[in-house]
């Protein structure tokens, strides 16, 4: 019995080590995570937006969220906590002495990157006016997610 217990202590404290290591990073981490979350929310809903606009167009499952789009968030999180991590060692080991944050930059280019893709997820397949004012700059995600070709539905509207 004494010997489980060690180990569990040796575990948590290994835990704990890590934990007290990447605590500094822990709200660029959380901030990230929120908006890869979103950008996830936002992707489903431009597949219910598809679905709805085009219903002979997209597969029966094509709003669903399935278990190799989960694959995908997964890895984007590792990434990101990746980045953000090195990032923050990079800094505090190895340009200490200059004045930039480097776990900001890394954590506000993730949140950049996430931003924008939220904003094509919401701007696609949307009819509003802010949507195809948008669209004049970001790339419409009906096609590459859904492999509709947009131009066909356009010269058919016509």
């Amino acid at each position: 019995m004494n010997n489980i217990s060690d180990i569990f202590r040796a575990l948590f404290s290994m835990i704990g080590v890590v934990l007290a290591i990447l605590e500094p990073t822990l709200p660029y981490i959380l901030i990230c995570t929120l908006l890869i979350l979103a950008d996830c929310y936002t992707a489903w809903q431009l597949g219910k937006r598809v679905k709805k606009a085009h219903p002979k167009k997209v597969r029966k499952d094509g709003h669903k969220f399935a278990s190799s789009h989960f694959g995908k968030v997964l890895i984007t999180l590792i990434k990101s906590y990746f980045l953000v991590v090195v990032a923050y060692f990079i800094q505090n080991n190895i340009t200490d002495g200059l004045p930039i944050d480097l776990t900001k930059i890394a954590a506000g280019a993730i949140c950049f990157w996430q931003l924008w893709s939220i904003l094509e997820n919401e701007s696609s397949c949307n009819g509003a006016k802010w949507a195809r004012t948008l669209q004049k700059i970001l790339v419409d995600k009906t096609e590459r997610h859904f492999d509709i070709d947009l131009s066909e539905l356009d010269s058919k509207e016509e």
